[in-house]
């Protein structure tokens, strides 16, 4: 929805599709940096990371299954089954982690894993902050974007009066505490590291910043 002097209106075609690749570009460019400086990564897939570590398995077996079970967890809370919502949602994951590849590769050809720790760092939290950013996008348009973008979203209004800041700690909570065990239990952890930590405390608090600055006229639709 699109807010013109409180008046609420619905987007064109072109306004759509437009902010759509604005917020999956500041994703993409935001989560190939984070993965590329190797200064810890976001809490889910940080999660998968020592999943795969302990399990042996692909990390992709763990990041697609915590899609689906937070597709199936938006469906249960709203109590209906939109199946073109399901199966859109599930297709952004095997989309996006294509579109994360690539770009993760083309940063590391730059030589970005090779630059200084403050560099990386400082690096590192730009992406992840840019992949508040393009959430925050994504979650106003709410077309098309990851399941667990989405259980944020539908916890958001459903349960928390809109704030995200309570509904994306809640969500990271989750992953991080599965990376707690693992290290817990074999005093092993990987993928976890100042960017992780950082992404669980701030990330909601950024896209609560970006719905208010970053495109102020694009507003959440009013059915979730």
């Amino acid at each position: 929805m699109y807010n013109i002097n409180g008046q609420t209106r619905h987007l064109t075609n072109f306004q759509s599709i437009l902010f759509l690749l604005i917020g999956l570009l500041l994703n993409a460019i935001g989560n190939g940096l984070t993965v590329a400086t190797n200064m810890g990564s976001a809490p889910w897939t940080a999660a998968a990371a020592n999943l795969s570590n302990l399990t042996h398995l692909p990390i992709d077996y763990f990041l697609f299954s915590f899609g689906l079970i937070a597709a199936i967890a938006v469906t249960l809370i709203l109590h209906h089954f939109d199946a073109v919502r399901f199966f859109r949602n599930l297709a952004f994951v095997f989309i996006f982690s294509i579109v994360i590849g690539a770009t993760a590769t083309y940063f590391k050809h730059l030589g970005v894993n090779d630059l200084g720790y403050w560099v990386r760092l400082i690096l590192d939290l730009i992406g992840i902050t840019m992949i508040g950013m393009g959430i925050s996008v994504t979650q106003r348009l709410a077309t098309f974007l990851h399941p667990l973008d989405d259980l944020t979203n539908v916890m958001r209004f459903r349960y928390f009066k809109g704030n995200v800041v309570v509904a994306q700690t809640l969500n990271f909570a989750i992953p991080m505490l599965i990376s707690l065990v693992i290290w817990i239990a074999t005093k092993e952890i990987v993928a976890v590291n100042i960017g992780t930590i950082f992404s669980f405390l701030c990330q909601g608090m950024v896209i609560a910043r970006a719905d208010r600055y970053l495109i102020p006229r694009l507003v959440h639709r009013n059915k979730l």
